[in-house]
């Protein structure tokens, strides 16, 4: 290779140092961040929310889709600034300027989301594939050999391996489900009406909450912090690259789940047919086949199971980092050392990351799968309004004036409380602290 290539080469690398000058890299090569963290926040739960709000109301709730991705895009955008502001992350930040029963909080809820969340990954992956093998493989050893699988991709592949098989994944779960909308399409009226008119239809109201609460992911985002440090994007110079990246990311979620309501409304709201919770994977699979053939079974099938396992090997990879960040901060290491910790090569990253392989197995045998996941949607649900709330208060009081990076503007501000009490809604409702949303 000649000189003139190297040197052409080192320029169109802007990710060399933590945070030197302005990135030269077009706006479409850096996506990837972003993607990773919706992959990883798309999942059972929000299949199955959307598939179930659908089927009964048809596509008169799209309009909820797209508010859920573009609050959850507004959340995640504060997480990335604050690390481009500070160069701390979420947990980081808390750490140093929240009262430090916030952090015993966070230990507890973070135990507490990983039993679930993993319980619920595995537990629809083995769903995934035991439709998609029509039963040849069970439910329970596939959602085991899941749990195996990922830790091996995330142990062996490093972030690199693992960002390869992502896009794989992401790629599979996004056309399968896009052709299936594709090839049931048929309410171009409905549609723009359910998108752009928002309307809460008689006793909609538990399906709205259900559909925000599903929609996004939740602790998920935090990835987006060390997702930024391994791809070394860092400093005031990037905030437009990853504003753009989120963008496309949440873009993606809300075309997904939008996507999955059209299937399900042609499947079940205009036929009316009735389905339980129990029935939303096996039986979409199944009414796909009988309309479209064994390309809409298969096509469904495969999105699926691709959506579920990339959510299980984006939380495989990030959860440990969140679990080795919090261990290093309460051992006090400086940040040098705690940057250390949160490598894939660390002792602390390797136990964590074995801790949530194996803590899911017992679950495998559960007979209702989708309780778990129900649980992990109302685990979830109930992070989002701290979340918000510390957004609220470290984005506006604690970014220091000379980091180059504004604070939350009234605008965003105005969203983050409306998110935040949105979401305690969710939440609450989610945990049977409200009664039924019948009067809706």
């Amino acid at each position: 290779m000649s000189l003139a290539h190297i040197l052409t080469a080192l320029r169109r690398r802007p990710i060399q140092t933590q945070d030197t000058t302005a990135p030269t890299t077009s706006v479409v090569k850096l996506i990837g961040p972003g993607l990773l963290v919706a992959a990883a926040g798309i999942g059972a739960g929000d299949i199955v929310s959307s598939t179930m709000a659908a089927s009964a109301h048809g596509l008169q709730l799209l309009w909820v889709v797209a508010l859920a991705a573009f609050l959850k895009g507004v959340l995640n955008e504060g997480i990335a600034r604050w690390q481009l502001a500070t160069g701390m992350t979420a947990i980081e930040g808390w750490t140093a300027h929240l009262p430090w029963w916030v952090r015993i909080y966070f230990a507890f809820y973070l135990i507490v989301w990983t039993i679930s969340v993993s319980a619920a990954l595995t537990s629809a992956s083995g769903l995934g594939i035991a439709t998609l093998t029509s039963g040849a493989v069970p439910r329970s050893w596939g959602a085991i050999a899941h749990s195996l699988l990922g830790c091996a991709v995330v142990f062996a592949g490093g972030f690199k391996g693992f960002e390869k098989v992502m896009k794989v994944l992401i790629a599979t779960m996004f056309f399968s489900i896009i052709a299936c909308a594709a090839l049931t399409f048929s309410a171009p009226s409905a549609f723009f009406r359910g998108l752009f008119v928002p309307a809460i239809p008689s006793a909609g109201g538990s399906s709205v909450l259900s559909v925000l609460g599903g929609i996004g992911g939740s602790i998920a985002m935090l990835a987006y912090n060390y997702w930024l440090r391994e791809e070394k994007m860092a400093g005031p110079a990037w905030l437009r690259f990853v504003r753009a990246d989120i963008a496309v990311a949440y873009a993606f979620t809300a075309i997904f789940g939008i996507a999955i309501m059209i299937v399900a409304n042609q499947a079940f709201h205009v036929p009316a047919v009735q389905i339980t919770n129990a029935q939303a994977v096996t039986k979409m699979a199944e009414t796909l086949g009988a309309i479209i053939g064994p390309l809409g079974f298969y096509a469904y099938s495969i999105g699926f199971w691709a959506a579920v396992f990339a959510s299980l090997l984006g939380i495989w990879q990030s959860l440990p980092y969140l679990f080795a960040d919090y261990y290093g901060l309460m051992r006090k290491l400086s940040r040098p050392e705690r940057e250390q910790l949160t490598s894939v090569s660390s002792t602390p990253y390797r136990i964590a990351l074995l801790f949530v392989t194996i803590v899911p197995i017992p679950f495998a045998f559960i007979d209702q799968p989708l309780i778990i996941i129900r649980t992990f949607t109302i685990v979830g649900s109930l992070f989002v309004p701290f979340l918000a709330a510390t957004l609220i208060y470290l984005n506006n009081f604690k970014i220091p004036p000379a980091s180059g990076v504004a604070k939350n503007s009234m605008l965003t501000n105005i969203v983050l409380v409306f998110a935040l009490v949105l979401f305690a809604l969710v939440g609450a409702s989610e945990a049977g602290f409200l009664p039924p949303w019948h009067a809706l």
